[in-house]
């Protein structure tokens, strides 16, 4: 036996462990990191799943207000949509907790943006022109 075979022979479990402990350590940083990313994921979909909600929560009251244009309040037409929202997605309404008046502030401004768009107004066009620059 030469001193090269007894030097392997003395190493060869001190580096075996060592590369196992370095598996292991990197496994767990995966495995730690792992339900992170789901979260991440998870929470994407419910806003995702909200902002549709307000979305279609404005479908449905532009429609109502253009069958019945004397009903034209915009805090009743916000109220509808977060009624709508709530109804829609508990889940996501439940996992992101925004507040009452946070889901008004949404609603409204969702409803604004599809108003404009049906008047075909420009707000930034307007604000550029208020200021002098355009």
């Amino acid at each position: 036996m030469s001193i090269i075979d007894s030097m392997q022979n003395i190493l060869q479990p001190i580096i075996v462990d060592y590369a196992v402990w370095l598996i292991l350590a990197a496994l767990a940083w995966f495995f730690r990191r792992l339900p992170e990313r789901w979260r991440i994921d998870i929470e994407a979909k419910h806003r995702e799943a909200l902002h549709w909600a307000l979305y279609t929560g404005v479908g449905l009251v532009i429609d109502n207000l253009q069958r019945h244009p004397s009903i034209a309040v915009p805090d009743r037409a916000a109220g509808e949509i977060v009624d709508y929202v709530r109804r829609s997605v508990p889940g996501a309404i439940r996992k992101l907790g925004p507040s009452q008046e946070q889901l008004e502030q949404m609603a409204r401004a969702k409803l604004q943006e599809r108003l404009d768009a049906i008047t075909g107004r420009d707000r930034l066009t307007e604000a550029l022109e208020d200021a002098g620059i355009r």
